[in-house]
């Protein structure tokens, strides 16, 4: 840029010597006419095809997601070039990542960010003397790709790299692979060779259904043991070399499967083993479950106490998820655990145990409470979930009723869910049965999965229990049909299935239409990192020619008096995309009487 200002001056300054006459008409056109405020923006077509052969130019890519749609990742990495014109976090040793936009030219014209990738080779940044990134650079990245909301193309963070700078990269090294060895159990640790391949075989997300030792040397420390969180994240080889295969345990706890208050500090180069559930994380990442690991030797060296030397894998499952024989803490986890990630069970189980934990206490705002129950009311051990919880008889908790606290023993009766690798209760599918021995049967206190929306409706459902291989004809078990059209929108709506849920953009629709007048319509929203995806402020109800504005809360979106066989629902937006998904779990309706 700073070249052709110098050469456009120039010409501005040589200009000035041809007009001394103000009616002399200049003999040639002024360099600086593309300048002017009313002057069209430089277009760019798309070129290239995403490959290692032919790059997507910015252009290119920005089409690439357009038709993948939004926050849709692709599926392979892709290839892209473009001009470096804004750096946001530059490399550094500390992240090993950086993040900067890409344009078509350095005008800016087009723009792509590489949010948080990694160096040349597909490393981290690892050597302050290494070339880093600067404006105007010219560089080719390799990654995985998404339209972040719609909004935002971008790199997916840490799945992408950069391949060359100004025509200088260097070969992605393949992964060191070293020799399986060991079976994981405390006689015959995993290696970590063994440990990757032993994840490998799970699915996405998912999480060991049992206890795992492995062992190794220290290679390098990410995060050391604080008195803050009580867990550290650190990697092991066979010999504590980095340059091995590694195997990555995250956010482990202590010697005595406890936090961390005080102890020796781990290092480079120390034997260890490590006991506890692992995961597939993301599917490409194999690691020890957050906080489900404990360090059973530190050079030799256990200690008991706060869960002892026996693993929380060694309790002992019992019951058979009855009313009357309810599963204690060990099955039920056990249980939820064999689901696929963001798979929830069809069948309601009753479980016991002691309240550990409390999150959220009960409300009159959401009706319901999260907490966690270990088998002795004690935290370190084989720990549950209960999330979004109701109250006595499935109903939502109000003013006045009993409320939960450590120590309380609880039987939770409802359905469970491997919500991507957290096990839990499913929101607003499970209550509590009996608190400290005490029950309470009151009307509409009968399965979870009947109180949706506090047991005034007539039919519920979660589309996770649905056939939503279709969503133009979903159909409930009374016979209502529902419809999702694209209308308007750009974007179709789709079902996610991993999430069980389905997401109308601007302008999607969804009709109802039932044999009987219903009164009232109620839908369940996801929230996801802080964001309510209710809909748009435009969203709106037709129902008999008669339009119907929305009540919508913390939860749920609410279509009252519709007095209707059928009721469209409208994300209405002033475009035909962007603004506000709507993100619809569950539905309940209300016949009129």
């Amino acid at each position: 840029m700073k070249k052709i200002y110098n050469i456009l001056m120039a010409a501005a300054i040589a200009l000035g010597t041809f007009t001394s006459c103000e009616d002399v008409p200049m003999p040639f056109n002024n360099p600086l006419d593309y300048l002017e405020p009313d002057d069209e923006k430089t277009v760019i077509e798309p070129a290239g095809d995403g490959t290692k052969d032919s790059p997507f130019n910015v252009a290119g890519v920005l089409a690439y997601l357009e038709e993948l749609g939004p926050d849709v990742e692709s599926t392979k990495d892709i290839y892209v070039t473009g001009v470096v014109t804004a750096v946001k976090e530059q490399f550094s040793t500390q992240y090993g990542n950086a993040q900067f936009v890409i344009s078509d030219n350095d005008e800016g014209t087009n723009q792509f960010t590489f949010y948080r990738g990694l160096y040349l080779g597909n490393k981290k940044y690892s050597n302050e003397n290494d070339v880093n990134i600067q404006e105007e650079d010219v560089v080719v990245i390799c990654g995985k790709i998404v339209n972040y909301r719609g909004s935002t193309p971008e790199t997916v963070q840490n799945k992408a790299y950069v391949v060359s700078i100004n025509g200088k990269g260097e070969s992605v090294a393949p992964k060191p692979t070293g020799t399986p060895k060991g079976s994981g159990t405390l006689d015959d640790p995993y290696n970590a060779t063994a440990a990757n391949a032993y994840i490998a075989t799970l699915a996405s997300g998912a999480e060991s259904d049992k206890d795992i030792y492995i062992k190794g040397k220290v290679s390098s420390i990410k995060e050391a043991f604080t008195t803050q969180y009580g867990n550290a994240s650190f990697y092991l080889s066979d010999n504590g070399d980095d340059k091995e295969e590694q195997f990555y345990v995250f956010r482990t706890l202590y010697l005595g499967n406890k936090k961390y208050t005080e102890g020796d500090q781990i290092k480079a180069g120390d034997e260890i083993i490590v006991c506890g559930k692992v995961v597939n994380y993301m599917g490409n990442t194999p690691e020890t479950a957050a906080n489900k690991s404990y360090i059973y030797s530190l050079n030799g060296k256990t200690e008991g106490g706060g869960g002892g030397d026996t693993p929380s894998g060694d309790e002992q499952a019992k019951g058979s998820g009855t009313q009357t024989d309810p599963y204690n803490v060990k099955a039920i986890y056990d249980i939820t655990a064999k689901l696929e990630a963001g798979q929830t069970s069809d069948n309601d189980y009753y479980f016991k145990g002691k309240i550990c934990s409390v999150k959220y206490t009960f409300s009159a705002q959401y009706g319901t409470a999260t907490f966690n129950i270990s088998e002795d009311g004690k935290t370190g051990g084989t720990e549950f979930i209960c999330y979004s919880v109701y109250t006595f008889g499935n109903q939502p908790w109000v003013e006045g009723n009993t409320q939960v606290a450590v120590g309380d023993e609880v039987v939770i009766c409802g359905k469970i869910t491997n919500y991507n690798g957290t096990l839990e209760t499913a929101s607003k599918k499970a209550y509590i049965y009996s608190l400290n021995g005490k029950t309470e049967n009151t009307e509409g206190g009968g399965s979870p999965s009947e109180g949706e929306t506090g047991g005034d409706a007539d039919i519920s459902a979660a589309f996770g229990d649905l056939d939503c291989t279709n969503l133009a004809a979903i159909t409930l078990s009374d016979g209502t049909t529902l419809n999702f059209t694209q209308e308007g929108g750009k974007n179709p709506p789709i079902y996610h299935e991993s999430t069980k849920i389905i997401r109308m953009y601007a302008q999607n629709a969804i009709t109802i239409t039932s044999s009987k007048n219903i009164s009232k319509v109620v839908f369940t929203y996801d929230t996801y990192n802080g964001t309510a995806y209710k809909g748009n402020d435009a969203m709106y109800g037709e129902a008999d020619s008669n339009k119907l504005t929305p009540s919508k809360d913390d939860t749920t979106v609410s279509f009252s008096n519709v007095n209707s066989k059928s009721l469209k629902v409208v994300n209405d937006f002033e475009t035909n995309s962007g603004g506000t998904q709507f993100r619809i779990s569950k539905i309940a309706i209300t016949y009129a009487k």
